[in-house]
C-alpha cells in the first residue's frame, strides 16, 4: 500500500481563512439582495406608474400583487390592504362570481382570455380585460395575472361616431326633417344625460335651453345660417371629441335641411313650370280631372300658343324669350284670377281651364288675348305679341281631360292654318280630319316600307337647240286603292312628320339608278335634277347619303343636280354655304328652285356655289298679261347672266311664254308646253329621239 505524502503548509487552511470566505459570501449576498430589492422597487415603481390595472392572484383567487391603479380603484390606501383578499370581499356577489368564473377557466385550461371589453365595476366607463395563467419555474399554473386598460374614451368616441353615422344614414334615407330632429334629440339625451339640448331653427326658440349654453351653428349649403344646436354646458365641460361630435350633429342637421329643401323643390318642379311657376301638364291633368269629376257647371279648355314666338328667340335671344313668357303668364293670371287654371306645358304653349259655358269662355278668352297683345318692353325693346287659341267645352266636346285638351289642340291647329291671331272653337269635323290625317301618316309609313313610290321625269328643253338638256325627277305615290297620287297629296304631310327625309333618300336613290339604267341602254348622258327638302338639307348625313347613292349606281356625280329652295338657304346663309360646298366637293351641281320667291340679294347670291337659277312658275303663269311678272322674269335672267349661271324657267305652258323667255335670253324651260312629267319608259323614248336629232 502506497503511503500518501503529507500536505504542504500552503494547503493547510487556517480558521481565520474560513471566516474571511464566509464574510465575503455574506457581503456578496447582501449586495445581490440590495440589487434585487432595488430592481423590485424599480419594477414596482414602473408598474405603479402605468395607468393600466395590473394584478396577480393565487389559485384561490386571493390577491398576491396589485399596482397602485388597482389599489386606488378599489378604495384602498396601500397595496398591503388588498393582499390576501378575494373579489367576493371587494365587489358585489354577482360581479365577483363573473370575475372568478373567468379567472378559474384561465387557470384550469391554461388558455389566456384576451381583449375582452367589460363595463367598469367602480364608476362609469369601460375596461379592456386580459388574463393569463401565472406559472412557476416548472410551468405549473400557480395563479392568474390580469391586466386591464381604461377604454372609456375610445368607447365614447365609437358611440359618438355611431350616433353621427345613424343621423347621416337617416339623412341619406330621406327621413323627414321633424323625425330626424326628434331622433337627434333622443341621441343627445342618451349621450348627455342630465344636460338640456335642443335645436333653434329659423330664429324660433324651439330648444328652450337656458344659459349657460353652448351653441353649435347649423349652416346650409349656400352658407346661410339656419339656426343652432344648443347644449347646456359650461365652457370647461366640453372636450375636443364631444365638441367635434356636436359640431358634426349641427352640420348633419344642415345637410338634412338642404335635403329637405331639395326634396320640396323637386316635388314642386315635378308639378310646376320652373320658369313661370305655373302648374305643368302633370298638375294640370290632376286638377282638371278632379274638376271634371265633380263639376256642377260647364268647363272650357283652351290651348293657347304665341304667334311667331321663335322670332323673339332668334332676334333677341332666349333670355328675352323667357322674359316674354313670364309677362304672358302674368297677364293670363291677372285675367282669370282665382276662377280658373292656367298651365304652361312647354315652349310658348299654355292651357287655360275656365268654369264657364261656351259663350262666356269665348268672351273671357277674347279678354285674355287682348291683354296679351298689349305692348310690352323686353330688354329695352318695345314689342307686341299676339296669340292663337283653340277651345273645347265639356258641354259638347268631351268629358275627360285628355279628350278636351286634344280637341282644343286640334282647334288651335285650325287657327294657325288660317293665319294665326284668332280663337277657334272645336268642331267634330276637325276630329274627323285628324283621324284621316293619322291614317294617311300610317299609310305613308307603310308606303315607304313597301316601296310604293315611283318617279316620273319632266324633260327640260334647251331653247336654242330645241333638244332635251336634262330631266327633273318628280315623285308620285302609287297608292294601292287611290291610284297614282301627285306630290301635293302627300309631300306636305311627309314634311310635317319628318318622313320627308326618308322619302328624299328614296327619290335620290331611284333617280341615280334610273340614270344608270338609261346609260346602260345606250342613251347618251344628260343631267338629272332632284329636289332636296329643307329637312333633308339640314341632315348632317346628307353628303354621305348623296355619295352613297352615286356610288351604288356607279354614276358620274356631274350628271346629278340637286335643287334647293331660295327660302331654305336664306334661313341660315353661313350654314347653307358650308353644306353646299360639301356637296359641290362631291362633284354634283346645285341650283336654286323657285327663285324670286325668297329674299336673297345679289351680294348674298354670289356667295353660293351654284350652277343654275330656276324661275318660279308663279312669275311665268301670267306672262304676257302681267308686265310686272315680265319685268321680274327679265331681271332674273339678267341676274343669272351676270353671275354666269344658267337660267331655266318652270311652268311654261304657252307659246307666248316660251317666246318671251327666248327674247330675254333664258336658256331653258320646262312645262306642259314641251312635256308633262312622264314615266321612265316614255322618257327613254324621248331621250332616244333626242339623241338621234342631235346626231342628225
Amino acid at each position: 500500500m502506497t503511503e500518501q505524502a503529507a500536505p504542504s503548509p500552503a494547503e493547510i487552511v487556517s480558521p481565520s481563512d474560513d471566516a474571511r470566505d464566509l464574510q465575503n459570501m455574506i457581503d456578496l449576498l447582501r449586495v445581490q439582495h440590495a440589487n434585487l430589492a432595488e430592481r423590485y422597487e424599480w419594477l414596482e415603481a414602473m408598474i405603479n406608474h402605468v395607468p393600466d390595472f395590473i394584478y396577480a392572484k393565487d389559485l384561490q383567487g386571493r390577491f398576491l400583487f396589485a399596482n397602485r391603479a388597482v389599489v386606488a380603484n378599489n378604495g384602498f390606501a396601500k397595496v398591503d390592504d388588498l393582499i390576501g383578499l378575494t373579489d367576493g370581499e371587494i365587489h358585489l356577489e354577482a360581479d365577483a362570481h363573473d370575475i372568478d368564473e373567468t379567472e378559474q377557466r384561465v387557470m384550469e385550461t391554461g388558455r389566456p382570455d384576451l381583449g375582452v371589453e367589460e363595463p367598469r365595476l367602480k364608476g362609469e366607463g369601460w375596461l379592456m380585460m386580459s388574463r393569463v395563467a401565472l406559472r412557476d419555474r416548472t410551468g405549473a399554473v400557480i395563479g392568474v395575472v390580469g391586466a386591464s386598460r381604461d377604454i372609456t374614451a375610445r368607447k365614447r368616441a365609437e358611440e359618438l361616431m355611431a350616433a353621427q353615422t345613424k343621423l347621416l344614414h337617416d339623412v341619406a334615407r330621406g327621413v323627414e326633417l321633424n323625425s330626424l330632429l326628434k331622433d337627434a334629440a333622443q341621441i343627445l339625451e342618451r349621450l348627455l344625460p342630465g344636460r338640456a339640448t335642443g335645436f333653434d331653427l329659423d330664429g324660433t326658440a324651439q330648444s328652450h335651453v337656458e344659459a349657460p349654453r353652448k351653441d353649435f351653428p347649423i349652416n346650409c349649403r349656400d352658407g346661410s345660417r339656419q339656426g343652432a344646436l344648443a347644449v347646456s354646458l359650461q365652457p370647461g365641460e366640453i372636450d375636443a371629441g364631444l365638441a367635434e361630435f356636436l359640431t358634426g350633429v349641427a352640420q348633419t342637421i344642415g345637410i338634412a335641411i338642404d335635403r329637405n329643401r331639395d326634396i320640396a323643390r323637386i316635388a314642386y318642379l315635378a308639378e310646376h313650370d320652373a320658369l313661370t311657376g305655373l302648374p305643368n301638364r302633370t298638375l294640370l291633368d290632376r286638377k282638371l280631372g278632379a274638376l271634371l269629376a265633380g263639376r256642377t257647371r260647364a268647363v272650357a279648355v283652351a290651348f293657347l300658343d304665341l304667334d311667331h314666338f321663335k322670332l323673339v328667340n332668334d332676334s333677341l335671344g332666349h333670355a328675352a324669350g323667357d322674359e316674354l313668357l313670364k309677362v304672358v303668364a302674368s297677364r293670363i293670371l291677372s285675367e282669370i284670377g282665382e276662377s280658373g287654371i292656367v298651365s304652361r306645358i312647354g315652349g310658348d304653349e299654355f292651357i287655360i281651364v275656365l268654369e264657364a259655358g261656351i259663350d262666356d269662355a269665348l268672351n273671357r278668352l277674347q279678354a285674355i288675348s287682348a291683354h296679351i297683345a298689349r305692348p310690352c318692353s323686353i330688354d329695352g325693346v318695345d314689342m307686341q305679341v299676339t296669340c292663337s287659341v283653340g277651345v273645347a267645352s265639356s258641354q259638347a266636346h268631351g268629358s275627360i281631360a285628355g279628350e278636351l285638351i286634344a280637341n282644343a289642340d286640334m282647334a288651335l291647329y285650325r287657327v294657325k292654318a288660317a293665319g294665326r291671331n284668332g280663337i277657334q272653337m272645336f268642331t267634330p269635323s276637325m276630329a274627323e280630319e285628324a283621324r284621316h290625317k293619322l291614317l294617311r301618316i300610317e299609310e305613308l309609313r307603310r308606303a315607304l316600307a313597301q316601296d310604293e313610290f315611283v318617279l316620273h321625269f319632266q324633260p327640260q328643253k334647251d331653247i336654242a337647240t330645241g333638244r332635251i338638256s336634262g330631266v327633273e325627277a318628280l315623285v308620285r305615290w302609287q297608292h294601292p286603292q287611290a291610284g297614282l297620287l301627285a306630290p301635293a297629296d302627300f309631300i306636305p304631310l311627309a314634311e310635317e312628320t319628318g318622313l320627308i327625309v326618308e322619302l328624299g333618300e328614296v327619290v335620290l336613290g331611284k333617280a341615280c339608278r334610273q340614270m344608270r339604267a338609261w346609260l346602260d341602254q345606250g342613251i347618251p348622258a344628260i343631267r338629272v335634277a332632284v329636289n332636296v327638302s329643307a329637312r333633308q338639307f339640314r341632315e348632317p348625313s346628307l353628303c354621305d347619303k348623296v355619295s352613297a347613292a352615286l356610288s351604288a349606281a356607279g354614276l358620274d356625280p356631274a350628271l346629278l343636280e340637286l335643287e334647293v329652295t331660295e327660302s331654305l338657304i336664306m334661313e341660315d346663309v353661313e350654314g347653307a354655304i358650308s353644306r353646299m360646298l360639301e356637296l359641290k366637293a362631291l362633284g354634283v351641281s346645285l341650283s336654286i328652285d323657285d327663285f324670286g320667291t325668297g329674299y336673297s340679294s345679289l351680294s348674298t347670291l354670289k356667295l353660293f356655289p351654284l350652277s343654275r337659277l330656276k324661275i318660279d312658275r308663279s312669275f311665268i303663269a301670267d306672262i304676257p298679261g302681267q308686265s310686272g311678272d315680265m319685268a321680274i322674269t327679265a331681271a332674273i335672267v339678267a341676274l343669272g347672266q351676270t353671275l354666269d349661271l344658267e337660267v331655266i324657267a318652270e311652268g311654261v305652258e304657252t307659246e307666248e311664254q316660251a317666246r318671251f323667255l327666248a327674247e330675254t335670253g333664258c336658256e331653258m324651260f320646262q312645262g306642259y308646253l314641251f312635256a308633262k312629267p312622264l314615266p321612265a319608259a316614255e322618257i327613254a323614248g324621248m331621250l332616244q329621239a333626242n339623241s338621234l336629232s342631235a346626231s342628225a
